[in-house]
């Protein structure tokens, strides 16, 4: 029943959102205002936090109820904030960073301390015992004001591209 009820709530949150917020849409506005182009930077930047701000500024992009879904996994691939930072701490600890990271935006919907983002990622990675390699993704993200700051609330991410950056070729 808590599951259902759960569901019940996202699923009007984001009929909410779609209805009722300040829609923006890629090809239909792409002049971002100050609360959307803020929500859009820290999608940007936070693949770059941990080497440019430390590990401390990267985790406190993340909302304390923060949870991640890789899209292609069933619910076992749902992982919650400490699990999935204690996993990046790893990858981080290990010689890994980012190098370079971009957003598109498609959608950057805001109600009051909510926000609604989709968005296509590419991020450059650098690694100690092998090449460079990069990731291109589809993100549906909800945000959340948290101590007057958006952080990552819930994420779910599809991935079109994971590999070595030299082996890619961009679809047409």
């Amino acid at each position: 029943m808590k599951k259902n009820g759960l569901m019940v709530y996202l699923l009007l949150l984001v009929c909410q959102l779609t209805l009722a917020s300040e829609n923006a849409h890629l090809g239909e506005n792409t002049e971002w205002d100050d609360e959307q182009s803020a929500i859009i930077e820290v999608s940007r930047w936070v693949a770059l936090a941990p080497k440019e701000a430390g590990f401390q500024a990267y985790s406190d992009l993340f909302h304390p109820d923060f949870t991640n879904w890789y899209m292609a996994g069933d619910e076992k691939s749902v992982r919650g904030r400490d699990e999935y930072l204690s996993l990046v701490k790893d990858w981080l600890e290990a010689g890994n960073h980012a190098t370079y990271s971009e957003v598109t935006p498609v959608s950057v919907d805001v109600i009051g301390d909510i926000a609604y983002i989709r968005q296509i990622k590419e991020e450059h990675f650098h690694h100690p015992d092998g090449p460079p390699t990069m990731f291109i993704g589809h993100f549906a993200s909800l945000m959340k004001k948290y101590k007057g700051k958006w952080t990552f609330y819930r994420t779910s991410f599809e991935t079109r591209y994971r590999g070595p950056r030299a082996s890619y070729e961009p679809s047409e």
